[in-house]
């Protein structure tokens, strides 16, 4: 009698979370950006009460999460491409109100895929600007080619053959064959070196 009574219980539960979506990953299919939203397709699928399991429909209208502050006039931004992984969270609420700064609304949806925001970044697999971060404890900045370094006690920014070097005393550019390094002992010009212009010292 028990054992049937907690059963109950566990089915009702079960079936009672049917219907709550909270978080799932997902693929970018479309980015309006001037609207700062986007349609995400949720990977797998969703179990129906009668256990029939169907593929997640695309989500149209979702808010896109970027690091902004100050009004928006403090932004991390970055391209957002269709393809691109993201992490696809369900508010509790419906998203309506938020959006339309206050209108009322008769929706009562909770946890419904249509309150969703998308926060891109999420792949199923590491990359090597992740990998060199966390062996050289730094921050790693990279678009294709060009990679931007910032460590505790420096900075390196390389694109293909040129590098620009700045350490706590001295700062070293490498460029078309030519070696540039500025510190307090002076300047070092390793390579050729063409200079346009007038080059003046002035003493004290």
């Amino acid at each position: 009698m028990i054992q049937e009574f907690v059963q109950q219980i566990e089915d009702t539960v079960r079936e009672a979370t049917y219907d709550i979506h909270t978080a799932l990953p997902g693929t970018i299919t479309e980015f309006d950006v001037a609207a700062g939203m986007a349609s995400v397709k949720p990977e797998g699928t969703m179990t129906m009460k009668n256990g029939m399991q169907l593929t997640y429909p695309t989500i149209v209208k979702v808010p896109v999460v970027f690091p902004q502050a100050c009004g928006q006039k403090t932004t991390i931004a970055y391209p957002v491409k269709p393809g691109d992984g993201c992490i696809i969270l369900i508010c509790e609420n419906d998203l309506k109100p938020w959006m339309s700064h206050g209108k009322e609304t008769d929706s009562n949806m909770k946890f419904d895929l249509t309150n969703a925001v998308c926060i891109p970044g999420l792949f199923g697999e590491g990359s090597e600007a992740v990998q060199k971060a966390v062996e050289e404890e730094a921050i790693v900045l990279k678009n294709e080619e060009m990679e931007l370094i910032l460590k505790k006690d420096g900075m390196k920014a390389q694109y293909q053959g040129s590098l620009l070097q700045m350490g706590e005393d001295a700062v070293k550019q490498e460029c078309a064959g030519c070696s540039i390094s500025v510190s307090g002992d002076g300047v070092v010009i390793e390579g050729n070196l063409n200079v346009h212009g007038a080059v003046t010292s002035e003493g004290g």
